[in-house]
């Protein structure tokens, strides 16, 4: 772990490395761009523990950060997914239609595996299978696969006529990946392949983007203003004008391919409007969270699933008071984010009285929300039932789970 939080303080202290590998057509046309992680500028190849944080950070950095236009001059982007990214799906900020999933050679197979390639073949996304060898193939992935990329070094040369026409019969695009030769991509080519990714047409490049600083305590004062309930729109824009890192990833996002609006957006009232203020609260929640990239991933897991949860039950209890809720839920680990006793974090912070009193001590009108969901994630949940059915809550609290795990990929941004 310790490693892995290294690692990741590399990779975001002041820049964002993407790399970019091209796919090229028969005509040595380039086709699309694989994109890779890079936790330095002078890496060669990518270093890290956690697939899906990798993954996350390239997706996050490549739209938000870099550019996606930058890195794909038009052209298809490949991007390649981990078991855990494909058995939890999160909702990607990219274009499915010009967006291509690369199932690593490492997954396999299974109901979860199934349904996640599943969840993203129908929301669009094309599905391919990395480093593909005939002698190790999964046939159930093939059967859902679009694209198969063969691997020259794992494939023998004597099988590549054999299993290119296997797959071409079948209506599967392939590429021949890691071709290193002129002759390789010969054969390749008189096999029936059109696509075509190697060394020896170009190896990766890696672009470099400054990463915007944001300070710990500014990002959680504004936090704390954006979850009053009475805040007018102007006002609510006003406050995210305050932290230009929030104004900068809002306003990248916002006009990313995922969103896909007729127009550029320039200002942070057009954002307001257009996304709803909920969910820009939420977003800037996650951005704010995002400063604190030296904690655990799972601390700020925690504090989603939390705020999220006490959101959720606001319905139940104080249908009025949701946003209030839901800061109360972000917060509660607000001593081990900031590193400083709660009580002295709190007083820093442009919080109500009863927001003080929830998280001080489980008291005031809303504090015994915060409490039975603390108690629900400890196992205590029967002493503290408040009324609410205990499937109820069981559900509630997967909906959260569920909510923060669609979340971490701009968490980890």
């Amino acid at each position: 772990m310790q490693v892995q939080l290294h690692e990741h303080h590399r990779a975001s202290s002041g820049t964002i490395c993407v790399a970019r590998q091209p796919i090229f057509n028969a005509r040595v046309d380039v086709v699309a761009y694989e994109l890779l992680y890079r936790s330095a500028a002078g890496d060669t190849t990518a270093t890290f523990l956690d697939g899906a944080r990798a993954t996350a950070r390239v997706v996050v950095g490549s739209v938000a950060e870099i550019g996606l236009k930058t890195l794909s001059n038009g052209c298809d982007v490949h991007v390649n997914l981990p078991r855990e990214l494909v058995v939890n799906p999160i909702e990607l900020p990219l274009r499915p239609e010009t967006t291509v999933l690369e199932i690593l050679e490492s997954v396999r197979s299974d109901a979860e595996v199934i349904s996640g390639i599943q969840y993203f073949r129908e929301r669009g996304f094309r599905i391919a299978l990395d480093d593909y060898a005939s002698d190790d193939h999964d046939e159930l992935l093939v059967g859902l696969a679009d694209i198969v990329k063969i691997d020259l070094l794992a494939e023998p040369e004597h099988l590549w006529p054999q299993t290119a026409s296997m797959l071409l019969d079948r209506g599967i695009d392939v590429v021949a990946e890691k071709v290193e030769t002129y002759d390789q991509f010969e054969k390749c080519r008189a096999c029936g392949i059109q696509s075509f990714q190697g060394y020896w047409f170009q190896r990766p490049e890696t672009f470099v983007a400054p990463s915007v600083p944001a300070n710990r305590l500014a990002s959680m004062q504004v936090l704390s203003a954006l979850h009053d309930p009475d805040i007018a729109i102007g006002t609510l824009a006003q406050v995210v004008q305050q932290d230009l890192s929030l104004v900068y990833r809002l306003l990248r996002l916002i006009n990313s391919g995922y969103y896909n609006l007729p127009r550029t957006v320039t200002s942070v009232d057009d954002a307001l409007l257009l996304l709803g203020i909920d969910n820009v609260r939420r977003f800037c929640a996650l951005m704010s969270l995002a400063a604190f990239d030296d904690r655990p991933q799972e601390l700020l897991i925690s504090a989603l699933i939390r705020g999220r949860m006490c959101e959720l039950l606001s319905a139940r209890t104080f249908p009025e008071r949701g946003a209030e809720l839901f800061l109360v839920g972000l917060l509660s680990h607000i001593d081990a984010l900031l590193g400083v006793p709660a009580s002295e974090a709190i007083r820093a912070l442009p919080l109500g009285t009863d927001i003080e009193m929830a998280l001080t001590a489980y008291a005031g009108p809303i504090g015994p929300v915060l409490k039975y969901v603390v108690d629900f994630e400890r196992g205590r949940w029967p002493e503290s039932r408040g009324g609410i059915e205990s499937h109820i809550a069981q559900k509630l609290y997967q909906l959260a789970v569920q909510w923060a795990d669609e979340a971490r990929g701009l968490l980890l941004s």
